[in-house]
Protein backbone atom coordinates (compact mmCIF):
# COMPACT_ATOMS: atom_id res chain seq x y z
CA UNK A 1 0.00 0.00 0.00
CA UNK A 2 2.93 2.22 0.59
CA UNK A 3 4.52 1.64 -2.72
CA UNK A 4 1.34 2.13 -4.25
CA UNK A 5 0.41 5.39 -2.54
CA UNK A 6 4.29 6.85 -3.29
CA UNK A 7 4.22 5.47 -6.95
CA UNK A 8 0.78 7.58 -7.39
CA UNK A 9 2.37 10.82 -4.96
CA UNK A 10 5.49 10.68 -7.31
CA UNK A 11 3.11 10.43 -10.49
CA UNK A 12 1.00 13.19 -9.97
CA UNK A 13 3.88 16.03 -8.22
CA UNK A 14 6.46 14.56 -11.49
CA UNK A 15 3.08 15.80 -14.02
CA UNK A 16 2.86 18.92 -12.13
CA UNK A 17 6.11 19.72 -12.68
CA UNK A 18 5.85 18.93 -16.18
CA UNK A 19 2.93 21.32 -16.51
CA UNK A 20 4.69 24.07 -14.42
CA UNK A 21 7.50 23.86 -17.08
CA UNK A 22 5.29 24.52 -19.54
CA UNK A 23 4.15 27.43 -18.22
CA UNK A 24 7.92 29.02 -17.02
CA UNK A 25 9.07 27.91 -20.76
CA UNK A 26 6.16 28.63 -23.22
CA UNK A 27 6.04 27.80 -26.37
CA UNK A 28 5.58 30.07 -29.67
CA UNK A 29 3.89 29.40 -31.99
CA UNK A 30 2.96 31.40 -35.68
CA UNK A 31 1.57 31.50 -38.90
CA UNK A 32 2.22 34.24 -41.51
CA UNK A 33 -0.46 36.56 -39.84
CA UNK A 34 -0.72 34.98 -36.20
CA UNK A 35 1.04 34.21 -33.02
CA UNK A 36 0.21 32.34 -30.04
CA UNK A 37 1.94 31.79 -26.76
CA UNK A 38 1.06 28.23 -25.61
CA UNK A 39 1.19 26.45 -21.63
CA UNK A 40 -0.64 23.81 -20.49
CA UNK A 41 -2.48 24.66 -16.86
CA UNK A 42 -3.46 22.20 -13.89
CA UNK A 43 -6.37 24.66 -12.87
CA UNK A 44 -9.32 22.45 -12.18
CA UNK A 45 -11.98 24.41 -14.41
CA UNK A 46 -9.49 24.47 -17.10
CA UNK A 47 -9.16 20.81 -17.54
CA UNK A 48 -9.41 19.38 -21.03
CA UNK A 49 -10.63 22.76 -21.94
CA UNK A 50 -8.47 24.66 -24.82
CA UNK A 51 -8.48 28.35 -23.53
CA UNK A 52 -8.07 31.40 -25.84
CA UNK A 53 -8.00 34.72 -23.86
CA UNK A 54 -8.27 37.44 -26.17
CA UNK A 55 -8.73 41.53 -25.63
CA UNK A 56 -12.28 41.01 -27.08
CA UNK A 57 -13.31 38.38 -24.62
CA UNK A 58 -12.31 34.55 -23.96
CA UNK A 59 -12.83 31.43 -26.09
CA UNK A 60 -13.18 27.88 -24.53
CA UNK A 61 -13.73 24.45 -26.13
CA UNK A 62 -14.28 22.28 -23.63
CA UNK A 63 -13.75 18.67 -24.31
CA UNK A 64 -15.37 15.41 -22.71
CA UNK A 65 -12.63 12.76 -22.39
CA UNK A 66 -12.34 9.66 -20.59
CA UNK A 67 -9.82 11.05 -18.49
CA UNK A 68 -9.43 14.48 -17.75
CA UNK A 69 -6.26 16.01 -19.59
CA UNK A 70 -4.19 19.53 -19.03
CA UNK A 71 -5.68 22.55 -20.31
CA UNK A 72 -4.31 24.32 -22.97
CA UNK A 73 -3.85 28.06 -22.31
CA UNK A 74 -3.18 29.93 -26.25
CA UNK A 75 -2.80 33.73 -25.49
CA UNK A 76 -3.09 34.89 -29.22
CA UNK A 77 -1.94 37.89 -30.96
CA UNK A 78 -1.04 39.51 -34.21
CA UNK A 79 1.72 39.72 -35.67
CA UNK A 80 3.59 43.07 -36.62
CA UNK A 81 2.92 42.38 -40.36
CA UNK A 82 -1.01 42.90 -40.09
CA UNK A 83 -0.75 46.27 -39.81
CA UNK A 84 0.01 46.57 -43.64
CA UNK A 85 -2.74 43.91 -44.45
CA UNK A 86 -5.31 45.87 -42.64
CA UNK A 87 -5.07 48.76 -45.13
CA UNK A 88 -6.68 46.41 -47.66
CA UNK A 89 -9.82 48.17 -48.63
CA UNK A 90 -12.28 45.59 -48.74
CA UNK A 91 -10.89 43.17 -46.29
CA UNK A 92 -13.26 40.05 -45.47
CA UNK A 93 -12.62 38.39 -42.34
CA UNK A 94 -12.36 34.82 -44.19
CA UNK A 95 -9.18 36.43 -45.97
CA UNK A 96 -8.01 36.89 -42.58
CA UNK A 97 -8.66 33.16 -41.21
CA UNK A 98 -5.29 31.04 -41.18
CA UNK A 99 -5.23 28.85 -43.80
CA UNK A 100 -5.95 24.72 -42.60
CA UNK A 101 -2.23 24.10 -43.55
CA UNK A 102 -0.98 26.81 -40.86
CA UNK A 103 -2.82 25.76 -38.34
CA UNK A 104 -2.11 22.37 -38.80
CA UNK A 105 1.56 23.46 -38.69
CA UNK A 106 1.46 25.43 -35.78
CA UNK A 107 -0.82 22.38 -33.69
CA UNK A 108 2.33 20.13 -34.70
CA UNK A 109 4.55 22.49 -33.43
CA UNK A 110 2.51 22.77 -30.18
CA UNK A 111 2.62 19.12 -29.43
CA UNK A 112 6.09 18.54 -30.16
CA UNK A 113 7.43 21.43 -27.98
CA UNK A 114 5.08 21.36 -25.46
CA UNK A 115 5.33 17.81 -25.05
CA UNK A 116 8.66 17.93 -24.87
CA UNK A 117 8.92 20.47 -21.90
CA UNK A 118 6.38 18.35 -20.24
CA UNK A 119 8.71 15.14 -20.58
CA UNK A 120 11.49 17.15 -19.52
CA UNK A 121 9.94 18.27 -16.11
CA UNK A 122 9.08 14.91 -16.05
CA UNK A 123 12.20 13.30 -16.65
CA UNK A 124 13.76 15.80 -14.45
CA UNK A 125 11.37 15.35 -11.30
CA UNK A 126 11.68 11.50 -11.76
CA UNK A 127 15.81 11.45 -11.47
CA UNK A 128 15.78 13.44 -8.67
CA UNK A 129 13.43 11.21 -6.95
CA UNK A 130 16.09 8.68 -7.95
CA UNK A 131 19.42 10.30 -6.40
CA UNK A 132 17.49 10.77 -3.11
CA UNK A 133 16.22 7.23 -2.81
CA UNK A 134 19.86 5.76 -3.62
CA UNK A 135 21.38 8.19 -1.24
CA UNK A 136 18.92 8.71 1.54
CA UNK A 137 20.36 6.78 4.12
CA UNK A 138 21.26 6.94 7.60
CA UNK A 139 25.19 6.92 8.24
CA UNK A 140 26.00 3.55 8.75
CA UNK A 141 23.96 2.16 6.27
CA UNK A 142 25.42 1.57 2.39
CA UNK A 143 24.19 3.28 -0.38
CA UNK A 144 21.24 1.66 -1.83
CA UNK A 145 21.94 -0.23 -5.57
CA UNK A 146 20.37 1.53 -8.20
CA UNK A 147 17.94 -1.09 -9.39
CA UNK A 148 16.19 -0.73 -6.39
CA UNK A 149 16.58 3.07 -6.14
CA UNK A 150 14.95 3.66 -9.86
CA UNK A 151 12.11 1.19 -9.89
CA UNK A 152 9.37 3.67 -8.57
CA UNK A 153 10.69 6.66 -10.38
CA UNK A 154 10.81 4.24 -13.15
CA UNK A 155 7.37 3.60 -13.22
CA UNK A 156 6.09 6.64 -12.44
CA UNK A 157 7.84 8.53 -15.57
CA UNK A 158 6.09 5.93 -17.78
CA UNK A 159 2.52 6.60 -16.05
CA UNK A 160 3.45 10.32 -16.43
CA UNK A 161 4.02 10.42 -20.00
CA UNK A 162 1.97 7.58 -21.24
CA UNK A 163 -0.84 9.16 -18.97
CA UNK A 164 -1.00 12.47 -20.07
CA UNK A 165 0.13 11.43 -23.87
CA UNK A 166 -3.18 9.36 -23.52
CA UNK A 167 -5.82 11.61 -22.19
CA UNK A 168 -4.34 14.50 -24.20
CA UNK A 169 -4.78 11.94 -27.62
CA UNK A 170 -8.54 10.93 -26.72
CA UNK A 171 -9.43 14.24 -25.35
CA UNK A 172 -8.73 16.87 -27.52
CA UNK A 173 -10.47 15.39 -30.97
CA UNK A 174 -13.51 17.08 -32.46
CA UNK A 175 -15.83 14.03 -31.96
CA UNK A 176 -15.02 14.77 -27.79
CA UNK A 177 -15.98 18.42 -27.85
CA UNK A 178 -18.52 19.20 -25.18
CA UNK A 179 -19.06 22.59 -25.24
CA UNK A 180 -18.20 25.96 -27.14
CA UNK A 181 -18.25 28.74 -25.01
CA UNK A 182 -17.15 32.37 -25.29
CA UNK A 183 -17.29 35.77 -23.93
CA UNK A 184 -17.67 39.39 -24.76
CA UNK A 185 -17.67 40.18 -28.20
CA UNK A 186 -15.88 36.81 -29.43
CA UNK A 187 -19.49 34.84 -27.78
CA UNK A 188 -21.27 36.13 -31.34
CA UNK A 189 -19.10 34.01 -33.66
CA UNK A 190 -20.31 31.12 -32.20
CA UNK A 191 -23.91 31.99 -32.71
CA UNK A 192 -22.95 31.45 -36.97
CA UNK A 193 -21.84 33.05 -39.73
CA UNK A 194 -24.41 35.59 -39.46
CA UNK A 195 -22.38 37.52 -37.07
CA UNK A 196 -19.29 37.60 -39.55
CA UNK A 197 -21.66 37.90 -42.25
CA UNK A 198 -22.88 41.25 -40.59
CA UNK A 199 -18.88 42.62 -40.06
CA UNK A 200 -18.81 41.58 -43.87
CA UNK A 201 -20.98 43.98 -44.88
CA UNK A 202 -20.60 46.83 -42.50
CA UNK A 203 -16.57 46.27 -42.53
CA UNK A 204 -16.02 50.30 -43.10
CA UNK A 205 -17.43 50.55 -39.66
CA UNK A 206 -15.55 47.49 -37.97
CA UNK A 207 -12.92 47.97 -36.19
CA UNK A 208 -10.20 46.00 -38.12
CA UNK A 209 -8.41 44.12 -34.92
CA UNK A 210 -11.99 43.44 -33.97
CA UNK A 211 -12.07 41.65 -37.10
CA UNK A 212 -8.82 39.67 -36.77
CA UNK A 213 -9.77 38.70 -33.26
CA UNK A 214 -13.03 36.98 -34.64
CA UNK A 215 -11.35 35.35 -37.50
CA UNK A 216 -8.77 34.25 -35.69
CA UNK A 217 -11.13 32.91 -32.96
CA UNK A 218 -13.61 30.90 -36.23
CA UNK A 219 -10.26 28.95 -37.11
CA UNK A 220 -10.07 27.53 -33.95
CA UNK A 221 -13.56 26.46 -34.02
CA UNK A 222 -12.93 25.10 -37.85
CA UNK A 223 -10.47 23.05 -36.45
CA UNK A 224 -11.74 21.51 -33.10
CA UNK A 225 -15.35 21.80 -34.04
CA UNK A 226 -17.06 18.06 -35.75
CA UNK A 227 -18.41 18.26 -39.13
CA UNK A 228 -21.53 17.33 -38.05
CA UNK A 229 -21.81 20.22 -35.61
CA UNK A 230 -20.44 22.85 -38.31
CA UNK A 231 -23.35 21.68 -40.95
CA UNK A 232 -25.96 23.92 -40.78
CA UNK A 233 -28.89 23.16 -38.67
CA UNK A 234 -32.30 22.08 -40.14
CA UNK A 235 -34.50 22.86 -37.58
CA UNK A 236 -34.09 25.59 -34.78
CA UNK A 237 -36.20 26.06 -31.54
CA UNK A 238 -35.44 29.14 -29.67
CA UNK A 239 -36.90 28.29 -25.88
CA UNK A 240 -37.78 30.89 -23.52
CA UNK A 241 -39.27 31.57 -20.05
CA UNK A 242 -40.81 33.72 -17.93
CA UNK A 243 -41.42 36.68 -20.06
CA UNK A 244 -43.57 38.46 -16.47
CA UNK A 245 -45.12 40.60 -18.59
CA UNK A 246 -42.33 42.43 -20.07
CA UNK A 247 -42.90 43.23 -23.75
CA UNK A 248 -39.25 42.14 -25.16
CA UNK A 249 -40.55 40.88 -28.76
CA UNK A 250 -39.30 43.05 -30.96
CA UNK A 251 -35.72 41.94 -29.45
CA UNK A 252 -37.12 38.24 -29.76
CA UNK A 253 -38.61 38.76 -33.61
CA UNK A 254 -35.03 40.26 -34.32
CA UNK A 255 -33.34 36.87 -32.82
CA UNK A 256 -35.92 34.56 -34.74
CA UNK A 257 -35.24 36.93 -37.89
CA UNK A 258 -31.18 36.66 -37.50
CA UNK A 259 -30.95 33.02 -36.22
CA UNK A 260 -33.46 31.69 -38.60
CA UNK A 261 -35.64 30.35 -35.93
CA UNK A 262 -38.45 27.39 -36.84
CA UNK A 263 -40.15 28.15 -33.94
CA UNK A 264 -40.53 29.87 -30.17
CA UNK A 265 -40.98 27.68 -27.31
CA UNK A 266 -42.15 29.09 -24.21
CA UNK A 267 -42.44 27.48 -20.91
CA UNK A 268 -44.56 30.08 -18.93
CA UNK A 269 -45.23 32.59 -16.98
CA UNK A 270 -46.49 35.42 -19.83
CA UNK A 271 -47.57 37.66 -17.21
CA UNK A 272 -46.79 38.26 -13.35
CA UNK A 273 -50.55 38.65 -12.14
CA UNK A 274 -52.76 36.09 -13.92
CA UNK A 275 -54.34 38.73 -15.61
CA UNK A 276 -55.38 39.22 -19.23
CA UNK A 277 -55.00 42.98 -19.08
CA UNK A 278 -51.89 43.12 -17.99
CA UNK A 279 -50.84 40.97 -21.11
CA UNK A 280 -53.06 43.25 -23.23
CA UNK A 281 -52.06 46.59 -21.77
CA UNK A 282 -48.58 45.18 -22.69
CA UNK A 283 -49.08 44.66 -26.01
CA UNK A 284 -47.73 40.64 -25.41
CA UNK A 285 -50.12 39.37 -27.92
CA UNK A 286 -49.78 41.53 -30.49
CA UNK A 287 -45.53 41.04 -30.14
CA UNK A 288 -46.06 37.27 -30.38
CA UNK A 289 -48.26 37.65 -33.18
CA UNK A 290 -45.25 39.63 -35.05
CA UNK A 291 -43.05 36.52 -34.74
CA UNK A 292 -44.51 35.08 -37.37
CA UNK A 293 -43.35 31.89 -36.54
CA UNK A 294 -45.27 29.12 -34.61
CA UNK A 295 -45.66 29.72 -30.75
CA UNK A 296 -46.28 26.75 -28.58
CA UNK A 297 -47.19 27.51 -24.83
CA UNK A 298 -47.72 26.25 -21.76
CA UNK A 299 -49.24 27.89 -18.87
CA UNK A 300 -46.84 28.72 -16.09
CA UNK A 301 -47.40 29.31 -11.97
CA UNK A 302 -48.12 33.22 -12.60
CA UNK A 303 -50.62 33.17 -16.12
CA UNK A 304 -53.99 32.35 -13.54
CA UNK A 305 -55.36 34.07 -10.67
CA UNK A 306 -57.31 31.07 -9.44
CA UNK A 307 -57.39 27.57 -9.78
CA UNK A 308 -60.31 27.57 -12.22
CA UNK A 309 -58.86 30.34 -14.03
CA UNK A 310 -58.40 30.02 -17.54
CA UNK A 311 -58.78 33.54 -19.29
CA UNK A 312 -55.28 33.82 -20.19
CA UNK A 313 -55.07 30.15 -21.66
CA UNK A 314 -58.10 30.31 -23.83
CA UNK A 315 -56.96 34.26 -24.96
CA UNK A 316 -53.41 32.68 -26.15
CA UNK A 317 -55.46 30.32 -28.70
CA UNK A 318 -57.15 33.27 -30.14
CA UNK A 319 -53.40 35.09 -30.96
CA UNK A 320 -52.83 33.72 -34.37
CA UNK A 321 -49.10 31.58 -34.66
CA UNK A 322 -49.94 30.32 -30.71
CA UNK A 323 -50.51 26.47 -30.19
CA UNK A 324 -51.10 26.21 -26.56
CA UNK A 325 -50.18 22.62 -25.54
CA UNK A 326 -53.22 21.89 -23.08
CA UNK A 327 -55.46 24.43 -24.27
CA UNK A 328 -58.37 22.57 -21.92
CA UNK A 329 -57.65 20.69 -18.39
CA UNK A 330 -56.90 17.14 -19.47
CA UNK A 331 -56.87 18.23 -23.13
CA UNK A 332 -53.38 18.48 -24.84
CA UNK A 333 -52.12 19.33 -28.42
CA UNK A 334 -49.29 17.70 -29.42
CA UNK A 335 -47.21 19.78 -32.52
CA UNK A 336 -45.88 18.53 -35.25
CA UNK A 337 -43.25 21.19 -36.32
CA UNK A 338 -40.42 21.02 -38.60
CA UNK A 339 -40.94 16.87 -38.00
CA UNK A 340 -40.03 17.30 -34.42
CA UNK A 341 -43.16 16.02 -31.83
CA UNK A 342 -43.65 18.66 -29.23
CA UNK A 343 -46.44 18.51 -26.57
CA UNK A 344 -46.76 19.13 -22.82
CA UNK A 345 -48.52 20.16 -20.11
CA UNK A 346 -50.00 23.15 -17.70
CA UNK A 347 -48.05 24.17 -14.23
CA UNK A 348 -51.60 23.47 -12.23
CA UNK A 349 -50.33 26.33 -9.48
CA UNK A 350 -51.58 29.93 -10.13
CA UNK A 351 -50.89 33.57 -8.46
CA UNK A 352 -50.92 33.60 -4.54
CA UNK A 353 -50.43 29.86 -4.54
CA UNK A 354 -48.27 29.24 -2.33
CA UNK A 355 -49.08 25.46 -1.11
CA UNK A 356 -48.35 22.08 -2.45
CA UNK A 357 -44.51 23.35 -3.24
CA UNK A 358 -43.42 20.27 -5.82
CA UNK A 359 -45.78 17.43 -4.91
CA UNK A 360 -48.85 19.54 -6.65
CA UNK A 361 -46.71 18.77 -9.93
CA UNK A 362 -46.72 15.16 -10.01
CA UNK A 363 -50.69 14.85 -10.66
CA UNK A 364 -50.28 16.84 -13.67
CA UNK A 365 -47.79 14.82 -15.12
CA UNK A 366 -49.61 11.64 -14.17
CA UNK A 367 -52.47 13.05 -15.97
CA UNK A 368 -50.40 14.09 -18.71
CA UNK A 369 -48.54 10.88 -19.00
CA UNK A 370 -51.91 8.37 -19.06
CA UNK A 371 -53.53 10.72 -21.35
CA UNK A 372 -50.05 9.94 -23.75
CA UNK A 373 -50.14 6.05 -23.17
CA UNK A 374 -54.00 5.77 -23.97
CA UNK A 375 -52.97 7.85 -27.13
CA UNK A 376 -50.80 5.28 -27.77
CA UNK A 377 -52.57 2.08 -26.89
CA UNK A 378 -55.13 3.83 -29.82
CA UNK A 379 -57.91 4.88 -26.92
CA UNK A 380 -57.91 8.79 -26.57
CA UNK A 381 -59.61 10.70 -28.39
CA UNK A 382 -57.69 12.63 -31.08
CA UNK A 383 -58.40 14.97 -34.22
CA UNK A 384 -55.83 15.35 -36.86
CA UNK A 385 -55.65 18.81 -38.46
CA UNK A 386 -53.03 19.84 -41.24
CA UNK A 387 -52.26 23.06 -40.16
CA UNK A 388 -52.03 24.86 -36.92
CA UNK A 389 -55.42 27.28 -36.42
CA UNK A 390 -53.72 30.44 -37.86
CA UNK A 391 -50.28 29.49 -37.07
CA UNK A 392 -47.55 29.71 -39.78
CA UNK A 393 -48.15 26.77 -41.65
CA UNK A 394 -44.41 26.61 -43.29
CA UNK A 395 -41.97 27.84 -41.12
CA UNK A 396 -39.99 30.34 -42.73
CA UNK A 397 -36.25 29.24 -40.08
CA UNK A 398 -33.62 27.10 -40.31
CA UNK A 399 -32.08 25.27 -43.57
CA UNK A 400 -34.32 23.06 -45.17
CA UNK A 401 -32.07 19.57 -45.60
CA UNK A 402 -31.17 18.03 -48.95
CA UNK A 403 -34.18 16.12 -50.28
CA UNK A 404 -31.76 12.87 -50.54
CA UNK A 405 -32.58 9.29 -49.47
CA UNK A 406 -33.58 10.21 -46.30
CA UNK A 407 -35.47 13.65 -46.71
CA UNK A 408 -39.21 13.66 -46.60
CA UNK A 409 -41.38 16.46 -44.75
CA UNK A 410 -42.27 15.77 -40.82
CA UNK A 411 -43.46 13.02 -39.49
CA UNK A 412 -46.47 13.17 -41.53
CA UNK A 413 -45.40 10.88 -43.97
CA UNK A 414 -45.92 13.90 -46.97
CA UNK A 415 -43.31 14.33 -49.66
CA UNK A 416 -41.72 17.52 -50.26
CA UNK A 417 -42.23 19.19 -53.33
CA UNK A 418 -39.79 18.43 -56.10
CA UNK A 419 -38.95 15.39 -54.63
CA UNK A 420 -37.10 12.43 -56.33
CA UNK A 421 -39.26 9.88 -58.23
CA UNK A 422 -38.43 7.53 -55.48
CA UNK A 423 -39.34 9.87 -52.61
CA UNK A 424 -42.57 7.72 -51.93
CA UNK A 425 -39.83 4.89 -50.79
CA UNK A 426 -37.87 7.35 -48.76
CA UNK A 427 -41.01 8.93 -47.33
CA UNK A 428 -42.49 5.39 -45.99
CA UNK A 429 -39.14 4.42 -44.33
CA UNK A 430 -38.84 8.35 -42.59
CA UNK A 431 -42.85 7.92 -41.59
CA UNK A 432 -42.33 4.51 -39.78
CA UNK A 433 -39.04 5.70 -38.06
CA UNK A 434 -41.40 8.63 -37.13
CA UNK A 435 -44.30 6.34 -35.90
CA UNK A 436 -41.41 3.99 -33.90
CA UNK A 437 -40.29 6.95 -32.36
CA UNK A 438 -43.83 8.00 -31.16
CA UNK A 439 -44.91 4.74 -29.49
CA UNK A 440 -41.53 5.60 -27.33
CA UNK A 441 -43.00 8.91 -26.44
CA UNK A 442 -42.41 12.66 -27.54
CA UNK A 443 -39.25 14.55 -29.16
CA UNK A 444 -39.76 17.38 -26.74
CA UNK A 445 -41.86 17.70 -23.83
CA UNK A 446 -42.79 21.24 -22.29
CA UNK A 447 -43.38 21.87 -18.61
CA UNK A 448 -42.90 25.14 -16.21
CA UNK A 449 -41.58 24.07 -13.02
CA UNK A 450 -38.30 21.92 -12.33
CA UNK A 451 -40.47 18.99 -10.45
CA UNK A 452 -43.29 18.52 -13.27
CA UNK A 453 -39.95 18.20 -15.95
CA UNK A 454 -38.73 15.60 -13.33
CA UNK A 455 -41.82 13.75 -12.79
CA UNK A 456 -42.46 13.42 -16.80
CA UNK A 457 -40.47 10.81 -18.97
CA UNK A 458 -41.03 9.48 -22.54
CA UNK A 459 -39.11 12.65 -24.22
CA UNK A 460 -35.81 13.13 -25.95
CA UNK A 461 -35.94 16.41 -24.36
CA UNK A 462 -37.63 17.88 -21.60
CA UNK A 463 -37.89 21.41 -20.89
CA UNK A 464 -38.97 23.94 -18.03
CA UNK A 465 -38.34 27.38 -16.64
CA UNK A 466 -39.69 28.88 -13.58
CA UNK A 467 -36.09 29.36 -11.72
CA UNK A 468 -35.18 32.54 -13.71
CA UNK A 469 -31.76 30.65 -14.03
CA UNK A 470 -30.14 28.36 -16.57
CA UNK A 471 -29.56 24.81 -15.62
CA UNK A 472 -28.74 21.16 -17.46
CA UNK A 473 -29.35 17.60 -16.12
CA UNK A 474 -29.23 14.93 -18.21
CA UNK A 475 -31.97 15.76 -21.43
CA UNK A 476 -33.52 18.31 -18.74
CA UNK A 477 -32.89 21.50 -19.52
CA UNK A 478 -33.78 24.41 -17.39
CA UNK A 479 -34.59 27.79 -19.40
CA UNK A 480 -33.75 31.59 -17.78
CA UNK A 481 -35.74 34.42 -17.78
CA UNK A 482 -35.86 36.17 -20.88
CA UNK A 483 -36.88 39.37 -19.81
CA UNK A 484 -34.67 39.37 -16.44
CA UNK A 485 -37.68 38.56 -14.50
CA UNK A 486 -39.67 41.48 -16.31
CA UNK A 487 -40.12 44.67 -14.32
CA UNK A 488 -41.93 43.88 -11.75
CA UNK A 489 -39.23 41.20 -10.61
CA UNK A 490 -36.20 42.21 -12.32
CA UNK A 491 -34.43 43.42 -9.01
CA UNK A 492 -33.10 41.27 -6.30
CA UNK A 493 -31.49 42.13 -2.78
CA UNK A 494 -27.93 41.42 -2.74
CA UNK A 495 -26.13 39.30 -0.35
CA UNK A 496 -25.66 41.55 3.27
CA UNK A 497 -27.50 44.11 2.42
CA UNK A 498 -26.23 44.93 -0.73
CA UNK A 499 -27.71 47.70 -3.44
CA UNK A 500 -30.38 45.54 -5.83
CA UNK A 501 -28.90 43.66 -8.55
CA UNK A 502 -30.93 42.63 -11.79
CA UNK A 503 -31.51 39.17 -13.08
CA UNK A 504 -29.74 37.85 -15.97
CA UNK A 505 -31.88 37.68 -19.16
CA UNK A 506 -31.24 34.15 -21.50
CA UNK A 507 -32.50 32.45 -23.79
CA UNK A 508 -31.47 29.04 -25.77
CA UNK A 509 -31.98 27.93 -29.55
CA UNK A 510 -32.24 24.20 -29.94
CA UNK A 511 -30.49 23.26 -33.45
CA UNK A 512 -31.76 20.04 -34.94
CA UNK A 513 -29.77 18.38 -38.21
CA UNK A 514 -31.97 16.58 -40.64
CA UNK A 515 -32.33 13.49 -38.92
CA UNK A 516 -33.83 15.11 -36.37
CA UNK A 517 -30.85 14.80 -33.89
CA UNK A 518 -29.56 17.72 -31.58
CA UNK A 519 -26.73 19.19 -32.86
CA UNK A 520 -25.96 22.06 -30.36
CA UNK A 521 -28.24 23.82 -27.78
CA UNK A 522 -26.29 26.64 -27.66
CA UNK A 523 -26.80 29.05 -24.23
CA UNK A 524 -27.30 32.95 -24.31
CA UNK A 525 -27.01 35.29 -21.28
CA UNK A 526 -26.66 39.17 -21.36
CA UNK A 527 -27.69 41.54 -17.99
CA UNK A 528 -28.04 45.00 -17.34
CA UNK A 529 -30.83 45.65 -19.85
CA UNK A 530 -33.46 48.02 -17.93
CA UNK A 531 -30.33 49.59 -16.38
CA UNK A 532 -29.86 51.43 -19.82
CA UNK A 533 -26.53 49.95 -20.27
CA UNK A 534 -27.15 46.44 -21.70
CA UNK A 535 -23.98 44.25 -21.52
CA UNK A 536 -23.21 40.74 -23.41
CA UNK A 537 -22.45 38.02 -20.98
CA UNK A 538 -21.45 34.69 -23.01
CA UNK A 539 -22.35 32.07 -25.00
CA UNK A 540 -21.96 28.36 -24.65
CA UNK A 541 -22.83 25.65 -27.44
CA UNK A 542 -23.20 22.30 -25.46
CA UNK A 543 -22.76 19.11 -27.98
CA UNK A 544 -26.62 17.85 -28.62
CA UNK A 545 -25.31 13.94 -27.82
CA UNK A 546 -24.99 15.19 -24.17
CA UNK A 547 -28.36 16.05 -23.94
CA UNK A 548 -31.07 13.98 -26.12
CA UNK A 549 -31.51 10.66 -24.97
CA UNK A 550 -33.40 8.46 -26.24
CA UNK A 551 -31.99 9.34 -29.72
CA UNK A 552 -34.49 9.68 -32.89
CA UNK A 553 -34.47 6.39 -34.90
CA UNK A 554 -32.44 5.93 -37.87
CA UNK A 555 -34.00 7.18 -40.97
CA UNK A 556 -36.02 10.57 -39.52
CA UNK A 557 -36.42 13.38 -40.76
CA UNK A 558 -36.73 16.92 -39.92
CA UNK A 559 -37.32 19.87 -42.60
CA UNK A 560 -38.02 23.55 -41.30
CA UNK A 561 -40.50 23.63 -44.03
CA UNK A 562 -42.27 20.63 -43.01
CA UNK A 563 -45.79 21.43 -42.94
CA UNK A 564 -46.75 21.83 -38.63
CA UNK A 565 -49.75 19.83 -38.08
CA UNK A 566 -51.49 19.59 -34.45
CA UNK A 567 -53.25 16.80 -33.36
CA UNK A 568 -55.81 17.12 -29.89
CA UNK A 569 -55.67 14.63 -27.45
CA UNK A 570 -58.20 14.15 -24.34
CA UNK A 571 -57.92 11.05 -21.93
CA UNK A 572 -61.26 9.25 -21.96
CA UNK A 573 -60.51 8.34 -18.26
CA UNK A 574 -58.96 12.05 -17.14
CA UNK A 575 -57.03 11.73 -13.82
CA UNK A 576 -59.20 14.20 -12.07
CA UNK A 577 -57.06 14.44 -9.24
CA UNK A 578 -54.74 16.41 -11.40
CA UNK A 579 -57.37 19.56 -10.99
CA UNK A 580 -55.78 21.97 -7.94
CA UNK A 581 -58.10 23.40 -5.29
CA UNK A 582 -57.88 26.20 -3.63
Amino acid sequence: MVVLLGLATLTLASGLVGIAVTSVWPTQVSTQSYAATVRLSAEPDQLSTLHAPTLFGDLDLRFDGVLPAPGVNAVARVQDRITSVLATRDLSVSALKPMPAEIDDAVATTITQVGGKFAGGVLLTCVLVAFATRHWRSRDEPLRPWRRAVAIPALSLLLALTGTAGAAWSTFRPDRLESVGADGLLGYVRSNTAILADVEARSAQAQPYVKNMLALSAALQDKFVPAELATPASVKILLVSDIHGANAYPLMKQIVETEGITAVVDTGDLVNFGRVQEAEAAGLFTGIRSLGVPYLFVRGNHDAASPTDDALVERMTQVPGVVVLEPRRHAYTLATVGGLRIGGFNDPRWFGDTGGGPATQVPAAEAFGEAMRELRAGRATTAQESSTRGATASPSGGTPAPLTSGAVSGSTGASSSGAPPDSSSVAAAASSAAAADAERGLDVLVTHEPAAAEASGDAGIRLHGHMHSTALQGNRIQIGTFTGGGVVSHYIQGADGAELAGQPYAFDVLSFGGDCRLQTLTRYSYRDLLEGRPVYDDVRAINGRAIQSPLPSTGRVCRADAPVTLQDVRATTPDTSATPTP
